[in-house]
């Protein structure tokens, strides 16, 4: 069954890793096992029950895990935002978060507390003026959004070394946040807080903010990241990293 498209393997193929020895079994197509990984991403299915087209559930799961520890999702996801980044330049920015249900990840989730405290997780995401899927980073549904914006900053998601705007909700109305973008040449546009500036007359909101949250939309589409069936941090990352990359190289017209 063949999901990938042939414009998007030819981007990627390279980055998989290839058998140094002869010796043992011969390795199975790794074009299919992405096409397998895919259709788990995509329909939230159980990988026992994924079609036999893909092969043996168990070694389309033991391939991917392997992927993982190689870091092969970050390789594509930094590829794709090369690519993307090569013809789109811009200084706006925006930051957000959203939760997940997590039913199985019982050792890095945490209490939602937008969700009765049941177990869930977050996704942090930073975009582009075009809702391009820069960076994203994963945690457990306790920790405080602004938290989760130093690792997702961290990325070289932006090609642009002049002054840069990021805009974001409430949570990251912060003076740490504020020193850390100045510190890189951006201006943080925070709406403001009104807990710390309970005197202000005039809340500042900033413009231009559902594009982020269109951007998580997108993301959600993918039932396999809607809902967090995985049972390690690591591979609802790899999950993002791979539904963002693809975001991106379709922005850019591989797909075309």
């Amino acid at each position: 069954m063949n999901i990938i498209p042939e414009n998007l393997w030819k981007e990627i193929k390279k980055l998989m890793p290839k058998k140094k020895s002869k010796i043992g079994r011969p390795e199975s197509d790794i074009k299919n096992i992405l096409n397998g990984i895919f259709y788990v991403m995509k329909t939230g299915i159980q990988w026992q029950l994924m079609p036999k087209e893909f092969g043996p559930a168990s070694t389309i799961h033991s391939r991917f895990m392997k992927l993982i520890r190689l870091g092969i999702f970050e390789k594509i996801m930094t590829k794709a935002r090369e690519f993307y980044l090569k013809n789109n330049e811009t200084n706006w920015y925006a930051t957000d978060t959203s939760s997940s249900k997590s039913p199985l990840a019982i050792r890095w989730a945490g209490k939602n507390p937008t969700d009765r405290g049941k177990s869930g997780i977050k996704k942090s995401i930073i975009v582009d003026r075009n809702g391009a899927p820069l960076a994203i980073t994963v945690g457990p549904a306790n920790k405080h959004d602004s938290k989760f914006f130093y690792d997702t900053f961290n990325s070289k998601f932006y090609n642009n070394d002049g002054l840069k705007i990021m805009t974001a909700d409430s949570a990251y109305d912060d003076i740490k946040i504020k020193n850390l973008c100045k510190d890189n040449n951006f201006v943080l546009l925070a709406a403001t807080n009104p807990r710390r500036k309970k005197n202000s007359s005039k809340l500042f909101k900033p413009k231009h903010r559902w594009i982020v949250e269109r951007t998580i939309s997108w993301l959600n589409n993918y039932r396999g990241i809607k809902t967090c069936w995985t049972k390690t941090p690591e591979a609802y990352l790899a999950f993002c990293l791979f539904a963002s990359a693809i975001q991106l190289f379709n922005m850019t017209g591989v797909f075309v």
